[in-house]
């Protein structure tokens, strides 16, 4: 029965802090209002400068598509590529769309469009993307042109493409997930860390080391709070997304409740093991930031694992951020089901018993 008062200790110690029940609010507030539209990789207001040598009706149509697009905006026809040129290099220029003189004749014979894209990649992701967005409009203002025509001359393919899980590719849509994974790795892992240490410092772990609680007991009371704090920022996160985006999650909300148990054993026996080793609340803040990075960074929620290099795709397997960013994706946006997802939940696992039973062995009664 001792455990049922050490529990009550550890969510009485909560809600007494005067900032984490306020940050414990604000933060999925902050995640899913705010983070989706600052986080997105959609491109907008990109500065287009237009070196019409063709000065056709059929050119006026192209650049008209390009602007249209609520992609570009558009800074300047120049007359001379120099001029063009100039403006990129002051940077009021992100994109260079050349169009040769002869644009009409070509397209009338079905000849390769000549029209020239340049980019500025100062910033690379910027750059690439507009270069696609350019090359898009492009294509669809040709097979529009041409719509009608030399449809029966030969075999001709059409080819529709579909999106899946997300129709429409609002960005939002991939992010939502990927910030709730974000919110709950970010609390569970850094409140743990903070919990030991600050009963060192304060002196009242001297009180626990002097009772008869079992090491394993101690740290499960530590644990049990957090699971209750990652429930909350989960049900929050998904309320949130429904009522203002109206994103509603594919499949079972009980299979992610699942996967946030066992990610919570990954985070908070993290967090509580950097506690065992740190003397100060600095110590556990520096080292807790510097493995939250590393995992996020390499756990595919911005950039895709299969773009790494091999050697760095061996060491996702030992990232937890991996297996439960995954499974969020695939269960909120797919509709998976347990069992489609079980080998994330077996990472999850494996690594939250280490985790924990790495946390119960180093923790020392004795100071």
């Amino acid at each position: 029965m001792v455990w049922i008062y050490l529990l009550e200790k550890e969510f009485k110690q909560f809600f007494r802090d005067p900032g984490l029940p306020k940050m414990l609010i604000s933060f999925p507030l902050m995640m899913v209002l705010v983070f989706p539209f600052a986080v997105s990789m959609e491109v907008r207001n990109i500065n287009l400068v237009v070196v019409d040598n063709s000065c056709s009706v059929t050119s006026e149509r192209l650049i008209d598509k390009c602007v249209k697009s609520g992609y570009f905006r558009l800074v300047e026809k120049s007359s001379t590529p120099e001029r063009a040129q100039y403006l990129m290099d002051i940077n009021k220029a992100d994109a260079i769309l050349t169009i040769s003189s002869d644009l009409e004749k070509q397209l009338a014979f079905g000849e390769s469009l000549p029209v020239g894209i340049k980019v500025n990649t100062i910033n690379g992701s910027k750059g690439s993307i507009a270069a696609g967005y350019l090359s898009n409009c492009i294509s669809s203002f040709v097979a529009a042109e041409n719509s009608g025509e030399r449809l029966s001359a030969g075999n001709h393919i059409e080819v529709s493409t579909k999106f899946y899980y997300n129709k429409y590719m609002d960005y939002k849509v991939f992010m939502v997930p990927a910030l709730i994974v974000i919110a709950i790795t970010m609390i569970t892992g850094f409140f743990p860390a903070l919990n030991i240490v600050n009963e060192k410092e304060k002196g009242t772990i001297e009180q626990i080391n002097v009772t008869p609680i079992r090491r394993s007991t101690f740290i499960l009371c530590k644990l049990i709070p957090y699971w209750a704090v990652a429930f909350f920022i989960l049900s929050s996160c998904l309320f949130i997304a429904w009522i203002v985006f109206g994103y509603t999650c594919a499949g079972s909300i009980f299979t992610l409740f699942v996967f946030t148990g066992l990610h919570i054993m990954v985070t908070a026996g993290l967090g509580l093991l950097i506690s065992n080793y740190s003397d100060n609340a600095q110590q556990a803040m520096f080292m807790t930031w510097f493995f939250m990075m590393v995992f996020m960074l390499i756990s595919g929620i911005f950039t895709p694992i299969a773009s790494m290099p091999a050697w760095a795709q061996a060491i996702t397997y030992l990232n937890p951020l991996r297996y439960y960013a995954d499974a969020m994706r695939f269960v909120y946006l797919k509709g998976s089901t347990f069992f489609e997802v079980w080998y994330d939940a077996l990472g999850l696992f494996l690594i939250g018993v280490a985790m924990m039973s790495w946390a119960i062995l180093s923790y020392r009664k004795q100071e």
